[in-house]
C-alpha cells in the first residue's frame, strides 16, 4: 500500500493555497499527499488511520485520534508550538512529534520589538489624535528615553535570544527569566539574569513573553503577577494567547495599572467580537502575524516537510519534541 501523508488544519490551507510543493515532497518519500479540509471527526479518523505521517497546524490531535493511527511514524506540527498535540499519547504509540522551531525567529523578535516601540511611543493614541483632526503630541505623555528603561524577556530560547541583541542595540537594558538555562547563556548574550519570576516583573518596564504553552505557563500572567508589575509597564505577547489571563489583563489596562499591551496572540483566535481588548485604547493587537515574511513562509513548509521525508525514508528528524521515542527504554536526563 502506498504511503500517505495527511495534511490537516485550516491554517495549513490559509498559508498555502497551492499545495504543489507538498505533493512534490511527498513523492520524495514515495508517498501521496492527502489534504483533509473537513471538520467531520469521524471522517478525520478514517483518513488518519491510514496515514504514515500527519502534517498539521492547530487542529487538535487527541488520544482518541492517536488510538486509530496504526501506521503513523511522525506528526509534524507546521509551526513552533505543539500544545494542540497530545505528546504523551503520541509517545506511548511510538510516534515522533516534531515542530519547526527556527523558521521565523527573527520575524517574531522584530514583531515583538515593533509592538514594544509602538506602545512606548503611544502610536495608537497619536494616530487617534490626528484622525480626529487634532495635532497635540501631549496625548502621548509621558515618554522616556529607551536608554533609561529595562526590557524583561521571559524565556530565553531561540526567539528570546534573537530579541535581546536587537533591544540592546536600541539602548534598552535587558534582563531575562528562564529557569531551564545555564548562567553562561545569559553571560554570552550580555543579559542580566533574574532567578525569580517576580523579580523580573518588578524590574521590567517592558515584559516580552517567549514561552511555549504548557501546564506551567498557562495564565502565567494573571492578577497576582500584574500586581507586581511596575506601574506604567507594558506587556508584549507574541507566543501563545493562553499564557495571559485576558480578563486580568483588561482590568490592568483599564485601571492604567499597565500603560499598554502589544498582543499578536489571544486566548481565542479569531477573537470574539465582544472581546474588550479589541477596543482598549492602550492595547495594540495584530492577527497572529509575527511569524510572517515571504521568506519565513517558504522556510516553514520546506523545513517541516523535510522532516517528514527524512523520517519516512528512515533518517532521524532534526527537531524532536519527544526524543524518548527514538531511544525506547532509555530515560531522559
Amino acid at each position: 500500500m502506498k504511503r500517505k501523508i495527511v495534511t490537516a488544519g485550516d491554517r495549513v490551507y490559509l498559508k498555502y493555497f497551492d499545495l504543489q510543493f507538498f505533493h512534490d515532497k511527498a513523492r520524495e518519500a514515495e508517498a501521496e499527499l492527502v489534504p483533509f479540509k473537513e471538520l467531520n471527526e469521524d471522517k478525520f479518523k478514517e483518513v488518519i488511520a491510514l496515514a504514515d505521517a500527519l502534517v498539521v497546524i492547530d487542529r487538535p490531535i487527541r488520544k482518541d485520534h492517536l488510538n486509530v493511527m496504526s501506521r503513523c511514524k511522525i506528526i509534524q506540527a507546521l509551526e513552533v508550538g505543539y500544545d494542540f498535540i497530545d505528546v504523551v499519547a503520541a509517545t506511548e504509540k511510538g510516534i515522533i512529534v516534531s515542530n519547526v522551531p527556527a523558521y521565523g525567529k527573527e520575524q517574531v523578535a522584530i514583531h515583538a520589538l515593533t509592538l514594544l516601540l509602538a506602545c512606548h511611543r503611544k502610536i495608537k493614541q497619536l494616530m487617534a489624535e490626528t484622525s480626529a483632526g487634532g495635532w497635540d503630541y501631549n496625548v502621548c505623555k509621558p515618554v522616556r528615553d529607551l536608554s533609561t528603561l529595562t526590557l524583561g524577556i521571559v524565556g530565553l530560547g531561540k526567539i528570546g535570544r534573537a530579541l535581546a541583541p536587537r533591544a540592546q542595540a536600541l539602548g534598552l537594558n535587558v534582563l531575562s527569566y528562564d529557569p531551564y538555562l545555564d548562567d553562561d547563556i545569559f553571560a554570552h548574550l550580555g543579559v542580566g539574569r533574574c532567578y525569580d519570576f517576580e523579580e523580573l516583573l518588578s524590574k521590567a518596564d517592558f515584559l516580552s513573553l517567549h514561552v511555549p504553552l504548557t501546564l506551567e505557563t498557562f495564565h502565567m500572567i494573571g492578577d497576582r503577577e500584574l500586581a507586581v508589575f511596575k506601574p506604567g509597564a507594558v506587556l508584549i505577547n507574541t507566543c501563545r494567547g493562553k499564557v495571559v489571563d485576558e480578563q486580568a489583563l483588561y482590568r490592568a489596562l483599564s485601571s492604567s495599572r499597565l500603560a499598554g499591551a502589544g498582543l499578536d496572540v489571544l486566548e481565542t483566535e479569531p477573537p470574539d467580537a465582544d472581546n474588550p481588548l479589541l477596543i482598549c485604547s492602550n492595547a495594540i493587537i495584530t492577527p497572529h502575524a509575527a511569524w510572517y515574511s515571504e521568506q519565513s513562509t517558504e522556510r516553514l513548509k520546506e523545513q517541516g516537510m523535510e522532516e517528514v521525508v527524512r523520517v519516512l525514508n528512515g533518517a532521524r528528524p532534526r527537531y524532536v519534541v519527544n526524543p524518548e521515542v527514538l531511544y525506547p527504554g532509555r530515560e531522559r536526563g
